[in-house]
């Protein structure tokens, strides 16, 4: 297959709603020799911070010298970079091959026994496959949606981690944080060690009763470990790191108070691994520059000085909080306008009565094409009886992106990291 027509099939199997369940995963993987058994495996889920942890641990476990294998979902910037071995995505090519592979699985004798397959379920199974055999000396692989019954939980990890849970996805997961919290909780396995973010009391309890039942040893922010803020810089959060194997000062090279957290927890994930796999801890010194050096595309990310503006994934009410506690922090002065949207499965309302307790701010909803997202027309409704703006969103960039300013202005866009996809598509075209 081409590249067009990898496209093209894989976009047959693409669906609004996940189709929950492991029964077609198991099917898959074992008509391929099972690859996720033979990798060891860091598990990675929760409601925010999954993606900046894992860009953290990454390079933490890339400067010790190791193969990384990564998959993350969604892309920001190019389809393959969901795959990822020490930051080079899975080659075009190589995708293509595997694509055709699985292609002659599911529409050949096995087609009745793997009806409902999904695109994520597909390359859920590319990425353990393509890990598998490149012989990657740790995969770290990120939770899609939930965890209990998400395609990446077919795996027998050597370790994982719950980073947050906040409300999100409230009509697949449940709506209340006891409920998502069980479902997050799904990826703990028996006797597998579990590092743990922070976390709200009620749905902590939650986990922690999972956790007890399943004789996971549990190490947790605030107790095993801790993170304490120092000052904030042009360039990132200074931070004080303290653990039973480890003390430090450290500085993040991810803009945000809340990247503290994601980084605190990925420097006690990498300690945890090198304890379940014998290696001794790496020194302090190499730790800071792994930290520091850490970027992640659409995390609170400068696309442009001058004019100000910033990318931030903020796709739940859990992140907007942290997106606002940065904005309050960094931008007092500033005078903020906010482009937003979402897919539906999100809490549009809760996230705009949140966004609108922010002083200074002027914001305009926007819609974008994706099966996925949010109605036009509920949109413009919202607009309309919230008295904000609607605007095309190619238009408020060329907009905003020419005009001259009189005054101190930030702009932030925000809302779908599958939004933010074809923003900076667009940011990026446009410089070329």
């Amino acid at each position: 297959m081409n590249k067009n027509e990898t496209n093209q099939w894989i976009a047959n199997y693409r669906t609004d709603q996940p189709h929950f369940g492991l029964e077609r995963m198991v099917e898959l993987l074992a008509l391929r020799g099972n690859p996720h058994l033979k990798l060891k495996v860091i598990h990675i889920g929760g409601t925010n911070g999954k993606g900046s942890t894992i860009a953290f641990l990454k390079n933490l476990l890339e400067k010790m010298g190791l193969r990384v294998g990564v998959f993350s979902s969604p892309y920001l910037i190019h389809y393959t970079d969901q795959i990822a071995i020490n930051g080079e995505s899975i080659p075009e090519a190589r995708l293509e091959s595997l694509m055709a592979d699985y292609r002659l699985l599911l529409e050949g004798e096995h087609a009745q026994a793997l009806q409902g397959t999904t695109e994520f379920e597909i390359i859920t199974a590319i990425a353990y496959d393509y890990f598998a055999s490149e012989q990657v000396d740790v995969a770290i692989m990120e939770v899609g949606m939930g965890g209990l019954l998400d395609s990446t939980n077919v795996c027998q990890p050597i370790l994982t981690g719950i980073t947050t849970i906040g409300l999100d996805h409230v009509a697949l997961l449940g709506d209340s944080l006891e409920a998502i919290a069980e479902q997050k909780a799904g990826i703990i396995k028996q006797g597998v060690p579990l590092v743990t973010g922070r976390i709200v009391p009620e749905a902590l309890a939650v986990i922690d009763q999972i956790a007890k039942e399943k004789q996971a040893t549990r190490i947790a922010y605030g107790d095993a470990y801790q993170v304490s803020h120092y000052e904030s810089i042009v360039t990132g959060e200074v931070f004080g790191y303290t653990s039973a194997v480890r003390q430090g000062r450290f500085q993040t090279g991810l803009l945000g108070l809340h990247q503290i957290e994601n980084a605190g927890m990925a420097l006690t994930l990498l300690d945890a691994y090198c304890q379940e796999t014998g290696r001794e801890l790496p020194e302090n010194d190499i730790v800071a520059q792994a930290v520091e050096e850490t970027s992640w595309p659409g995390r609170f990310e400068v696309v442009s000085r001058s004019p100000l503006m910033i990318l931030d994934g903020a796709h739940n009410p859990h992140a907007i909080k942290a997106l606002l506690a940065t904005l309050k922090e960094r931008f007092t002065d500033y005078q903020k306008e906010i482009l937003f949207t979402c897919i539906k499965t999100k809490a549009l309302e809760d996230m705009l009565d949140l966004l609108e307790t922010l002083p200074d701010t002027k914001i305009t909803l926007t819609h974008f094409e994706d099966s996925r997202a949010t109605d036009e027309k509920v949109l413009k409704e919202l607009a309309d009886s919230r008295n904000l703006n609607y605007q095309d969103w190619q238009e408020f960039l060329d907009q905003k992106l020419s005009g001259n300013e009189e005054k101190k202005t930030v702009r932030i866009i925000t809302g779908s990291l599958y939004f933010l996809a074809q923003v900076r598509a667009y940011l990026m075209e446009g410089k070329n």
